[in-house]
C-alpha cells in the first residue's frame, strides 16, 4: 500500500481525459530485476491510452526496490498494481 501511494502521488492525471471524462482503473504488472531495478512494466487491462501511458511513467520511474531473496540469493519477482483515475 506504501508504494501505491507513493505511485498515485506521482501520477498526473492527463488534462484531456479529464475533459472527456475518462476515469477507471488501470491493471500493470512490472519484475522488479535482482539489482532493485524495476523493468518490463506492462498493461494487463487498461481504460485509455491517455492514463495508461501515465500509469505506465509513473511505475517506471519507482526508486530501486530491495530485491526478492529465494534461499539467500537475490531473484527476479513479477508484481501486480492496480490504479485508480477518477475525476
Amino acid at each position: 500500500n506504501t508504494f501505491r501511494g507513493w505511485v498515485q502521488s506521482r501520477t498526473n492525471f492527463p488534462q484531456e481525459a479529464v475533459e472527456r471524462k475518462i476515469q477507471g482503473r488501470v491493471s500493470l504488472t512490472f519484475i522488479v530485476e535482482p539489482d532493485g531495478s524495476v523493468t518490463n512494466v506492462t498493461v494487463v487491462k487498461g481504460v485509455d491510452p491517455l492514463i495508461d501511458n501515465e500509469a505506465v511513467k509513473a511505475i517506471k520511474a519507482s526508486p530501486k526496490w530491495s530485491p526478492g531473496l529465494q534461499r539467500g540469493k537475490a531473484v527476479r519477482v513479477r508484481f501486480l498494481i492496480w490504479l485508480n483515475f477518477v475525476i
